[in-house]
């Protein structure tokens, strides 16, 4: 089943011009596409999307953009995935690999103290000010290895967010779940629990 284009449409709407993304997560999703579905799921999506150059990684570009990519990238995956939903989680945890390999994902990630989730989590809102321009993003603990997460004023769908944290997870600890739920098409509470 092909991706919601109402969800999208309302997402886009709520972007203001000054909503900007990394180009490094459209290259992340690319490259997904290019790992699972090879030149032909590439091809696809870029004529689809009418791109006929990639992003440079640290430019910014048009979060709206970047909905579209994602949404475009869910649908070449699916077949691949279990759902729409799931393939839009795999674009998510692939722009978390993406950043901890770049210079500047690494450097940050040693500052802020990699392998401890809470300390990481505390500085969520400074990790995602370096990837996008909207936004504010707050941790809440909720006992020993669980927190909540709280992203106001972010128009990417919980599924990306849930893939991007479940990814971050794995990389600090191994393992860990990350489960969003809808407040509202701008804010998502996220509960992360790892053992």
């Amino acid at each position: 089943m092909p991706s919601d284009k109402n969800d999208l449409a309302q997402r886009i709407a709520i972007c203001k011009p000054e909503d900007t993304v990394r180009g490094f997560l459209f290259k992340a999703v690319y490259g997904l596409v290019e790992q699972r579905v090879g030149s032909s799921g590439t091809d696809r999506m870029l004529m689809q999307l009418r791109i006929h150059k990639m992003p440079v990684d640290f430019f910014s570009y048009p979060a709206a953009d970047f909905l579209r990519m994602l949404y475009t990238a869910a649908d070449v995956l699916e077949p691949h995935y279990a759902s729409v939903d799931e393939a839009i989680r795999a674009c998510g945890g692939a722009t978390v690999t993406g950043f901890f390999k770049s210079y500047v994902g690494n450097t940050l990630m040693r500052l802020v103290g990699l392998g401890d989730p809470k300390r990481v989590f505390a500085s969520v809102d400074t990790i995602y000010s370096t990837l996008v321009s909207y936004g504010k993003r707050t941790s809440e603990e909720l006992g020993d290895r669980r927190l909540r997460l709280h992203y106001r004023g972010d128009m990417q769908p919980i599924a990306f967010h849930e893939g991007a944290l479940r990814e971050a997870l794995h990389v600090l600890r191994g393992n860990g779940s990350a489960t969003g739920m809808a407040v509202s098409l701008d804010y998502g509470q996220y509960v992360l629990e790892w053992s």
